[in-house]
Order: C-alpha cells, then structure tokens, then sequence
C-alpha cells in the first residue's frame, strides 16, 4: 500500500493511503476527536489534492470526474462496512480545508474512497474553482 502524510496548519497530519481499488484518509496519529477541520497552506492543499487524484487513478482505471446523480455516488457519506458506521466528507478548495466526521473514535480511518465517489469527488474539486492536474 502506499501511503503519503500531509500536515495542516496546526501540526496535524492526514495520512492518504492507496491501493487497487482504494483510496482512504487517515488520522496520523491518536485523537479521540469524532469530526476534524484539515486546514492546509495553498501550497499543501494544492498537494494534498493532486496526490488523491494521482492516487485515485492508481488504484482504478478510467476514472472520470463526473457529478454525483444518486447517494452511492455522493462522497459526502460513505458506509464503512469494517467499522458498520458511517462517515462524512467535505471540502472547500478556495479556504483550502477538508471536513471529515470518521466513523468511529476506535480506528484512525476517516474515509474510504470508492470509484464513483472519487469520480464525483473530483469533479467538484474542478467545478469550484481547483486548478487542473
């Protein structure tokens, strides 16, 4: 699997990981916190974001941004059957942030990403504003 670490404004770190058929967030680190605010410079923002679509054609073929028309498709709410709970997602690429409320204090898992959620993901990230990659 591989992985990257990503730091925010505060000293907190996100961790991406990837693999066929998976891209997931993680917390770097121990927090007993349920819901987080990433906030990033533009400049590891910009990073963190062109790493998840890299990441993102790495484990799927042909991917391609397209909006969310149904809840499988919406990233933001995902089910993580592991964990038998869910988890949220939501982003703004002008304040360079993402939201992610985890699924649960006990795994460090913030969300997993599936093919057409990223589809959907990424199409966002262009239709509000984020530079091409």
């Amino acid at each position: 699997m591989k992985q990257a670490v990503f730091e925010t404004k505060s000293g907190v770190s996100l961790l991406i990981k990837h693999k066929k058929s998976a891209v997931i967030l993680e917390l770097d680190g121990e927090s007993d916190e349920i819901n987080f605010k990433f906030e990033f410079t533009p400049e590891v923002f910009q990073k963190l974001i062109n790493h998840i679509i890299t990441a993102a054609h790495e484990s799927w073929s042909s991917i391609v941004p397209r909006e969310a028309n149904s809840m499988g498709s919406d990233y933001d709410e995902y089910y993580d059957r592991k964990l038998d709970r869910n988890g949220y997602l939501s982003f703004s690429v002008k304040e360079g942030y993402l939201l992610v409320e985890r699924p649960t204090r006990e795994d460090n898992r913030l969300y997993q990403f599936s093919k057409r959620k990223m589809e959907s993901f990424i199409f966002d990230y262009y239709e509000w504003g984020g530079v091409e990659v």
